[in-house]
């Protein structure tokens, strides 16, 4: 998908442009005025992510000024970016923690869109942003194979209201990260938008295969941490495309049918 945007429009029939006002266009372009930069400001960690991961590093993916996605990483608190102003435009921060084996793609992302969570030169992440922003890749992705249904012309105020709002089933409203967003970004590209699509995933329980108490934290930033009751056994959420889960010892990956304990590096 080509989303370059034209950046400037000739006057129409009537109207006039000065030479003054034309030298202040040129001397725009030509100082970056019309691609300001931005400092990307990431979400406060969940309950317990500290406590068991550390601090995070970031991962950061965006659409640029040429219309291109860029990608960056730090473990600084602002990252500074230059970003597609013609219209909404995403950005993706997945936490990670190299020094844990914890790769950018395991655990849910924070996020944003331009200019909605734009506030004069900050771009304030959340962890429901991330949402948002993934189904605007997604959508991207799929206008890349043919899609008609290009995200930028996507109804993103009331998409965002949907998520904020009490109209989804309580278990969505609960997690975000309960429901499928490629399955429906797939729908969505083949047939539009339809919000009755919105339910949760199906979950078996599976039982703690490692005897660990907690806590526990799982990667959506939406759950609460995890702790084992006294002589009881710990039950965790599967769905069937798999999750993971995570104690101060190591990070449990697991489906309905297998799982893998992977202790962090001493």
């Amino acid at each position: 998908m080509n989303i370059h945007g034209m950046r400037f429009s000739f006057p129409r029939k009537g109207h006039r442009i000065t030479l003054a006002g034309l030298f202040f266009l040129l001397s725009a372009c030509e100082n970056g005025l019309f691609d300001p930069s931005y400092q990307v400001e990431f979400p406060a960690l969940p309950p317990g992510w500290q406590e068991i991961l550390g601090t995070p590093h970031w991962r950061v993916t965006w659409i640029g000024p040429e219309g291109t996605w860029e990608t960056a990483e730090t473990d600084q608190e602002l990252l500074p970016i230059r970003v597609l102003t013609e219209w909404t435009t995403p950005v993706i921060a997945y936490p990670y923690w190299p020094e844990r084996g914890v790769a950018p793609d395991i655990l849910r992302p924070g996020g944003g869109l331009f200019p909605f969570d734009c506030e004069k030169d900050r771009i304030r992440l959340s962890w429901r942003g991330g949402v948002e922003a993934l189904v605007y890749r997604e959508l991207a992705a799929h206008a890349e194979k043919g899609s008609s249904r290009l995200p930028h012309y996507f109804n993103w105020p009331r998409f965002r209201a949907l998520l904020e709002g009490p109209d989804l089933p309580e278990e969505v409203q609960q997690d975000l990260w309960s429901v499928d967003w490629k399955g429906i970004c797939l729908k969505t590209a083949q047939s539009g938008f339809n919000r009755r699509r919105i339910v949760p995933q199906v979950r078996e329980e599976l039982p703690s295969p490692v005897r660990y108490n907690g806590p526990w934290i799982s990667t959506s930033p939406f759950q609460k941490p995890v702790y084992q009751e006294a002589g009881t056994l710990l039950h965790f959420l599967v769905s069937g495309s798999g999750d993971t889960y995570f104690s101060p010892e190591g990070m449990l990956r697991c489906t309905p049918e297998a799982w893998m304990w992977i202790p962090f590096p001493e």
